[in-house]
């Protein structure tokens, strides 16, 4: 029994026999010196007489043990004196002994114990669940091997389907993963990702929740909103002391910030940078759009116009093609930043003849670029506050009302933006490149069904080291 207990981790039973299984369902007890006709009928340890291998290579035999408890007793008192009654024979796969695929035989008992009367099933403890089909050790494998091979090359490998290794994963990510603990948690950061296009309408995104200072994952949950984070708010309240998070941050989104007023009263608010400048991306790309619409509007009413003459129809469709070429074919141009667009001559040449195509659309870029100033070289909270409140007068100035909105949108989150400053740890800037990451793990399985295992994989993701070529 050390042989089985060395390699699978089984004591308590004793080896009944041991026995090669043929493809052909032949069957043939092992002894200690043996003449095999392939490499596959070899058993452990046994002295081998070769013959010449067959040219085509032939499906693999089974080596299996037969094993038989050493003695019973009752699981409630402990009781030795028990009734056993065979039930049914299980199959259990282990580690493979050299080249042979391994399984343990068992035979499970109905026990009943007259002492305190019970009846109950043995179970058997080399084994994660009364369903598995593979026992305790090869699972720490296989979940061991997750780390760098996919789950239908550990499948391949040890000849078990493919949900028997996600299942062993799963239950260990289960445990590793079942209590997070949120005491000495400081800095937290919020952000949604859409993932589930096949769902219905909220249930298309999860909501996850990090700590800022370690980048673990402290929640995930379905959907987004303050809805998201009910299941979030229940583990805060049951903090023996309470939550001790100082700083939240989050976009720019109405349903966070009642929820973070109301379940942590005395943490600061802060808006991630992030969120402020992609904002303003969204109103330049409006702004994009908006000229460009007119644009054609204006070209197909002097093409059809009676009154025009050809040489105007020409130039209103030369302008057209030009507003089109500057505006449709650098569409990330616009949101680039100035220093990635100084120095390449190609980019510099694009975005000079788009600005200069449309007045609006360069104010605009021009104050974007002054708020992302703004953070690069504000050294305090009191001139952040002064740079902003001049940056809204001149959005509003402009009288265009994209840059108006923005504005409005700056002014009522003030506040929060200006936490920043307080905070300069406070930025979702590695929950986004967690959500690329988050992207690269739904890449890696062409999707997942079943939810429960692909939340527990984002909890195991800052563990992960993800290809940056498969972003």
């Amino acid at each position: 029994m050390t042989k089985l207990y060395y390699t699978t981790g089984i004591s308590g039973f004793t080896i009944t026999k041991e026995r090669i299984v043929r493809p052909s369902g032949k069957t043939r007890e092992v002894s200690v010196i043996q003449t095999c006709e392939h490499d596959d009928d070899l058993p452990p340890g046994a002295n081998v007489k070769r013959k010449k291998p067959h040219k085509k290579s032939r499906p693999k035999s089974r080596f299996i043990i037969s094993i038989a408890r050493d003695k019973f007793a009752c699981p409630h008192c402990g009781h030795e004196h028990i009734n056993r009654y065979a039930v049914k024979t299980r199959l259990i796969q282990c580690e493979n002994f050299g080249r042979l695929p391994t399984y343990v035989e068992v035979t499970v008992h109905r026990l009943y114990c007259p002492n305190c009367r019970k009846l109950s099933y043995e179970s058997l403890p080399f084994v994660t669940s009364p369903r598995a089909r593979m026992t305790r050790s090869l699972e720490r494998t296989v979940v061991e091997l997750r780390r760098i091979a996919s789950i239908s090359d550990i499948a391949l490998h040890y000849g078990v389907p493919w949900k028997a290794v996600r299942d062993a994963e799963k239950r260990a990510l289960k445990i590793r993963y079942r209590s997070v603990s949120l005491k000495d948690v400081r800095m937290i950061g919020i952000d949604e990702l859409y993932v589930f296009s096949h769902e219905k309408s909220n249930r298309k995104y999860i909501t996850v929740v990090r700590d800022l200072e370690t980048g673990a994952v402290l929640n995930v949950s379905r959907g987004k909103g303050s809805d998201a984070l009910n299941m979030f708010a229940s583990r805060l309240a049951r903090l023996k002391d309470g939550p001790k998070i100082d700083c939240v941050c989050m976009d720019m989104s109405n349903a966070y910030e009642s929820w973070a007023r109301k379940h942590l009263p005395n943490a600061l608010i802060v808006y991630d940078h992030f969120h402020v400048i992609k904002a303003m991306n969204d109103k330049l790309h409006a702004i994009r759009r908006r000229s460009l619409a007119a644009i054609n509007a204006q070209t197909r009413s002097t093409l059809r116009s009676a009154n025009a003459t050809a040489a105007e129809k020409r130039v209103a469709e030369t302008v057209r093609e030009e507003y089109r070429k500057a505006f449709k074919d650098h569409l990330k141009l616009p949101a680039m930043n100035i220093e990635d667009v100084v120095g390449n001559k190609d980019f510099e040449k694009e975005l000079k003849d788009m600005l200069s195509l449309n007045e609006v659309l360069s104010m605009a870029w021009t104050l974007k670029e002054e708020l992302r100033s703004i953070y690069a070289n504000a050294e305090d909270g009191l001139e952040a506050c002064i740079l902003f409140e001049c940056w809204i007068a001149k959005a509003r100035a402009t009288k265009v009302s994209e840059l108006v909105s923005m504005a409005k949108t700056v002014e009522e989150h003030l506040a929060g933006i200006l936490g920043f400053w307080e905070y300069r740890g406070a930025t979702n800037a590695k929950a986004e490149g967690f959500n690329n990451k988050i992207r690269w793990l739904i890449k890696q399985a062409y999707g997942y069904r079943d939810y429960a295992y692909f939340r527990l994989k984002i909890f195991d993701l800052p563990e992960v080291e993800a290809d940056d070529t498969d972003y």
